[in-house]
């Protein structure tokens, strides 16, 4: 009898693979598609929306999707903000979709997702108040805000809702791995350094976009190791290695430091004995020095790489943080608007022209809802890492990489970016060997 239900788990279990891996099939098949024309572009996003089928997955899935088709090298496929009105729609649509499936989260899991809730809630409020008062484009702000608040309580609802039916680990670990599958190749060929000539973007759309991406993989990798869910520990450390080398060819300093406050932190959190932590800390250490000192060019490039050619190596953001400064002591309490500009006049007018780029994240915030924005928004990231309960040790990765690349490429709050992936990580690493349930029962 057992032998009959053990055989009749594994063909389920292998019919579950086979759907799997023909809809990344489709996915990809999809993705490629949708490079060639408008035309192409216009009916893949339209054919996405078959995902709802499979309801909160199919909305999560279509969000992240869309990410990745926003990120692109233009070298390899049609612009999405060619129909951008359109990938609007389909993300608000899928966010409230998900926001609307509140009601379906468990009560006894609703009591601990409203402790995560209200805090997210108190700073959208509060900065749409602010927003109202302080900015010179008060709609522009609300709008933006709002963007960002749907999808990521979208995202948070939808993770909650659906953890314990798919391991979304697992899945969006597969998303990362295409990018770094299909980036490999273009290493030797100009399209992997369209943006500058230098800098490597593999199938990105700019080189400092392809090194946050590869943070958020790296965090994945490590995380997946803390929890042992890979098959191969050696297999996933070349990977690592690999990802640390693109990393370096991305010339992207956010990348390679946040890179490296990972990987000093798995180190720390390692399951081995204390002897074996100090033994490999001091191995690390002294092979450093001892490198660096006989290879004194390293040594150069690494300064170089910093600098960045430059005598101040905050060169490149000294802009972007007197903005922002210029912007917090402008209203140091309240702010000056969440992500707009500031104009010489009010205006309620509404335009997708008034673009910002603020570079750090707590500066950001200041920036936008001043020091009672601060509180509230670190209020949240505490109540969010306190969620992981003890197994911080093992998510601690996913909480930490969406905040390390925004302290320089400040994409977290870009739902029309790559906030979606920052939403899906804090979530996870809430979800993941939870309390409350495991991720991937089935």
């Amino acid at each position: 009898m057992s032998s009959r239900m053990n055989l009749r788990r594994l063909k389920t279990s292998d019919i579950v693979i086979k759907k799997a891996t023909i809809e990344w099939i489709g996915i990809w098949i999809l993705l490629i598609f949708s490079f060639i024309n408008v035309t192409t572009l216009v009916a893949s996003l339209v054919i996405l929306l078959f995902f709802l089928k499979q309801r909160e997955i199919g909305a999560i899935k279509i969000l992240n999707i869309i990410t990745l088709r926003t990120i692109i090298n233009p070298g390899l496929a049609v612009d999405i903000g060619s129909v951008q009105n359109l990938k609007w729609g389909i993300i608000f649509l899928c966010s409230f979709y998900l926001i609307f499936s509140y009601s379906k989260i468990d009560k006894s899991l609703k009591i601990k997702f409203n402790s995560i809730l209200y805090p997210i809630l108190s700073f959208g409020l509060y900065s749409i108040i602010a927003s109202f008062f302080t900015s010179t484009l008060p709609v522009i702000a609300t709008f933006k805000l709002i963007s960002y608040m749907i999808a990521f309580l979208g995202i948070l609802i939808g993770i909650f809702l659906t953890k314990d039916r798919i391991d979304w680990l697992n899945w969006i670990n597969k998303i990362f791995i295409g990018i770094f599958a299909f980036s490999m190749p273009l290493i030797f060929n100009p399209i992997g350094y369209l943006r500058n000539g230098h800098s490597f973007q593999g199938i990105t759309n700019q080189p400092n976009m392809f090194g946050i991406i590869l943070v958020l993989f790296f965090a994945i990798i490590l995380t997946r190791l803390q929890l042992k869910k890979v098959n191969n520990n050696l297999f996933s450390y070349i990977i690592l290695g690999t990802v640390l080398y693109l990393g370096v060819l991305t010339k992207s300093r956010t990348s390679l430091i946040s890179m490296a406050i990972l990987l000093i932190i798995y180190v720390i959190f390692l399951q081995t004995n204390l002897i074996k932590k100090v033994l490999a800390y001091n191995f690390i250490g002294i092979f450093s020095i001892v490198y660096l000192i006989i290879d004194k060019q390293t040594l150069i490039e690494i300064q170089e790489f910093l600098y960045k050619g430059q005598e101040n190596i905050l060169y490149s953001r000294l802009i972007q943080i007197d903005g922002l400064l210029s912007n917090f002591l402008r209203n140091p309490l309240f702010g000056s608007g969440f992500a707009v500009p500031i104009t010489p006049f009010k205006s309620y007018a509404f335009s997708s022209e008034y673009v910002v780029e603020p570079g750090n994240l707590i500066l950001s915030v200041l920036s936008y809802g001043g020091i009672f924005g601060l509180i509230l928004f670190v209020a949240y990231l505490f109540k969010i890492f306190r969620a992981s309960g003890k197994n911080y040790r093992q998510t601690i990765f996913l909480f930490l990489s969406p905040i390390l690349i925004s302290m320089g490429e400040m994409v977290f709050f870009s739902t029309n970016n790559i906030g979606v992936w920052c939403y899906m990580l804090l979530a996870l690493s809430m979800v993941v060997r939870a309390d409350f349930g495991k991720v991937g029962a089935k």
